[in-house]
């Protein structure tokens, strides 16, 4: 048994200095920079704005102007009704201003004792209504995506890893369809699991181990210290180093996540959170095995050891 736990524990250190090193490759590459790129061209909304538009569509996720649509290849369908913000409209006015003597800089005076007065333009800061639009309004050309959704079916094995992790779970698991882009959510208040039920089942899993690691790490009771960035790249980790420690690579979705949340090329906010990280996947993955070591499908049991064992 002790050297089970100490292979899990030797096997969990190389897996997050390789997810370290992976995302690091990533955000080297082309298809980052390429996404870095395309999305530098999106106008960033006040904070105003952004709750201006989340208070008409809260499932927004990326707004732009009808003009900034047009030149990324993109146009709002028809009948799509504009999100209103506040766009800056300063105007000009002609003012007057008293002239500054260049060497005591106080006011030049006049013979009667006042100032001597020049037109000057003054800009005046105001506002009017604008219109953008969510990308859920518009058709077109692509837009570089980071995240690949992993796509296939569960194999038996990997079904029974499904079902161990839905009898660990620390709270009740739902399949709904979800609004939006999120595939899956955590709700604190209803301390609740959802996952979205159209997901291909490879991405389901995922999502599922996602959201278990928020629910351990993130709850009101237990709450790790730690702004939204930092907690979805926990969260993503965390799914990441259970799949890949049970044979299941989510690369292609993982990686591009953890680079769009991360603030830079190094990860902060993984680096800071590895024990975090260690720790919550062994403990996923011990109540899983020992799960796993009770079934009643040895075959399907071993199939998954020996994925294991490969790494």
């Amino acid at each position: 048994m002790k050297n089970t736990k100490e292979k899990r524990q030797k096997s969990l250190k190389e897996l997050t200095e390789q997810l370290e090193q992976s995302i690091r490759s990533f955000m080297d590459g082309d298809r980052y920079k390429e996404f870095l790129g395309k999305m530098s061209r999106f106008h960033r909304y006040s904070l105003n704005n952004q709750i201006l538009i989340a208070v008409q569509k809260p499932e927004a996720t990326l707004c732009a102007s009808y003009t900034t649509w047009k030149k990324q290849g993109r146009y709002v369908k028809k009948g799509e009704k504009g999100i209103r913000i506040l766009c800056p409209a300063p105007y000009k006015v002609q003012a007057l201003e008293n002239e500054k003597d260049p060497e005591t800089g106080k006011d030049r005076l006049m013979k009667d004792g006042k100032p001597y007065q020049k037109k000057v333009e003054v800009v005046v800061p105001a506002y009017k209504v604008g219109y953008t639009y969510d990308i859920s309004q518009t058709d077109g050309e692509k837009l570089p995506e980071l995240v690949s959704i992993l796509e296939g079916s569960l194999d038996n094995s990997q079904k029974v890893l499904r079902d161990a992790l839905l009898e660990i779970s620390p709270v009740p698991v739902f399949f709904h369809p979800v609004p939006g882009n999120a595939n899956g959510f955590y709700d604190r208040k209803e301390r609740e699991i959802v996952v979205d039920e159209r997901l291909p089942e490879m991405q389901a899993l995922k999502t599922l181990i996602h959201e278990m690691g928020h629910a351990i790490l993130h709850n009101a009771e237990n709450k790790v210290q730690a702004d939204s960035a930092t907690r979805e790249v926990q969260a993503e980790s965390v799914a990441y180093i259970v799949c890949q420690y049970f044979g299941i690579d989510t690369s292609e979705y993982s990686f591009g996540y953890i680079s769009g949340w991360s603030s830079k090329r190094d990860v902060p906010e993984l680096r800071m959170s590895l024990d975090i990280i260690r720790t919550t996947a062994n403990d996923i993955i011990g109540q899983v095995e020992q799960i796993l070591a009770k079934t009643k499908q040895p075959e399907e049991k071993m199939e998954i050891f020996r994925k294991t064992a490969v790494m």
